[in-house]
């Protein structure tokens, strides 16, 4: 059984008032990273929602699961240059390996690895690690997520692609009542970022995959949610 942790409090309030302080060294990092306008990934306005959401953790190790072109992989690095970064790309034959590569390769602090992050990350998740997934998508996301808090160590998860009225997200809406999303109206002011960064008509930039912000510690017992989670996903409607 995992041991009782005390976890900085994740939530809204929490987020925002800390947002304000932490903006000016976020857009001094941002700066000399390249936008990737048009490539996809995840954006500027997301990342500083982990950012502002994880900093109070202090992560010695931060995992992530799905890299592409290794945008967000560098905003890590950047913005936690005291943790490692230990990324972990599905396909490395991928016309991305060479540009995320390029990008990381003087950053002593970012290990890259390539695999299945399901059996990857479980091996090098230590207590206290924050975890972000943009890859396996969907229900194998929430599978993951879940196996990986079960372990009691992680403080806090963050899942890409959770869009409004899918199933996986209407789910981690019932199951996750501290959960929360970056379509938040809350936090619609981060987007002024991905504006300044993407100079294309509004009608021409891609949507957002929307995070779900997972607190380090399960809502439920495990079974429980796992059985929940495999009749959502074979009935098509939430348990």
């Amino acid at each position: 059984m995992a041991e009782h942790r005390v976890l900085p409090v994740i939530s809204k309030a929490a987020i925002l008032s800390r947002a304000a302080e932490l903006l000016p060294k976020y857009r001094e990092v941002i700066a000399n990273i390249a936008p990737e306008a048009g490539f996809g990934g995840i954006w500027e306005s997301e990342m500083f929602l982990f950012y502002t959401a994880t900093k109070p953790c202090a992560p010695k190790q931060i995992l992530e699961s799905g890299r592409a072109r290794g945008k967000s992989t560098l905003i890590l690095a950047c913005c936690f240059p005291e943790s490692r970064i230990v990324s972990v790309e599905f396909d490395r034959q991928s016309e991305n390996v060479v540009a995320a590569e390029e990008k990381l390769k003087s950053f002593g602090n970012v290990e890259l690895l390539y695999g299945d992050s399901c059996e990857i990350l479980a091996k090098y998740l230590q207590a206290g690690d924050a975890v972000l997934i943009d890859g396996p998508k969907e229900f194998r996301a929430l599978e993951l997520t879940l196996n990986l808090l079960r372990a009691g160590k992680p403080c806090v998860v963050f899942v890409h692609d959770f869009p409004p009225d899918s199933l996986w997200r209407r789910f981690v809406e019932r199951h996750w009542p501290a959960a929360l999303f970056g379509d938040d109206l809350a936090f619609e002011s981060f987007r002024e970022l991905d504006q300044e960064r993407d100079p294309r008509p509004p009608n021409h930039r891609r949507g957002y995959g929307v995070f779900a912000v997972l607190p380090g510690e399960l809502p439920a017992p495990y079974w429980r949610l796992r059985i929940a989670l495999l009749l959502t996903r074979v009935s098509g409607r939430v348990f």
